[in-house]
């Protein structure tokens, strides 16, 4: 049984409309409650001076601690859906977080040395790709991605793609670089292979996850230092049962050609769809 801490002084009384997540967040006057939708991080908030309020969110929102926006411990915080938050309004548009309540329990404090966020979730079901952004260059210092995926068609290889726009397009064929090591079950010893001029990042190789009951693909991938002053480097590491009952290990690493902030990731297979599954993306910090 979870228990969820409370501190600080909640606001009771009036919920008031829904407010869309925006990097300058308008406190409306209809309550002093309010879900707060979308993504969209927040850096600063609109709110006459007095107001005291609290904020529901619906989804991953990241807040940017600074003079107008103080949060616990000076420092960020991603919230989850459900998380709550309470603010006074010390000035005009001068807001500080007075208590919380998170779905999980804990703090909003990032732990000492570092820390990993959970930044969203994604189940695919019938989809034909996963895909991600919520990335922060300002914050992060590398990106997570633990899954656990079932394609639809037998036999897929299992890829990754990189964007720096945000997801509008994804990186060509010539941009993407990779040496790996497969060992299947039934081999003696393992294979080798360095792929240039592929489409994404193959973390199966030449050998296909099967998609009967008890297969697919499971793992960790790594986006390093995502940022435009050199390639962005990746590993993987994954575990997977091939279309002939094989157990499959996957090792690789490999960078993408672009000195240029990566935005976006999309997980696939090589084709049909994403049956089922589940993928995590973590924002890993540092300091």
């Amino acid at each position: 049984m979870s228990v969820t801490k409370v501190t600080g002084m909640m606001s009771t009384g009036t919920k008031g409309g829904d407010i869309p997540s925006a990097s300058t967040l308008v406190i409306d006057t209809d309550g002093d409650y309010f879900d707060i939708t979308g993504t969209t991080g927040i850096t600063a908030m609109t709110v006459d001076a007095g107001r005291r309020f609290t904020l529901q969110f619906d989804g991953a929102v990241t807040l940017t601690h600074g003079s107008s926006l103080y949060l616990p411990g000076a420092t960020n915080f991603t919230t989850e859906a459900n998380d709550c938050l309470s603010f006074i309004a010390t000035a005009a548009n001068t807001v500080r977080c007075t208590g919380y309540a998170l779905k999980d329990g804990g703090s909003p404090v990032v732990a000492a040395g570092g820390a990993w966020t959970h930044i969203s979730r994604v189940a695919p079901s019938s989809s034909a790709t996963a895909s991600f952004t919520g990335f922060n260059a300002s914050i992060y210092d590398a990106y997570v991605f633990i899954f656990n995926l079932l394609p639809a068609n037998d036999g897929q290889n299992c890829m990754v793609r990189c964007s720096t726009d945000g997801g509008s397009s994804y990186a060509s064929s010539s941009e993407y670089r990779q040496i790996s090591t497969y060992q299947l079950s039934s081999a003696a010893t393992p294979t080798g292979s360095a792929i240039t001029g592929s489409q994404a990042f193959f973390m199966t190789g030449a050998y296909g996850v099967g998609n009967a009951t008890n297969e697919g693909i499971a793992g960790v991938f790594w986006i390093y230092a995502p940022d435009s002053t050199v390639y962005t480097k990746v590993s993987f590491h994954a575990t997977s049962v091939d279309n002939s009952g094989n157990h499959l290990n996957s090792v690789g690493s490999g960078h993408l050609m672009l000195a240029s902030d990566v935005d976006a990731v999309r997980f696939l297979f090589g084709s049909g769809n994403i049956a089922s599954g589940e993928i995590n993306m973590y924002g890993v910090k540092n300091s």
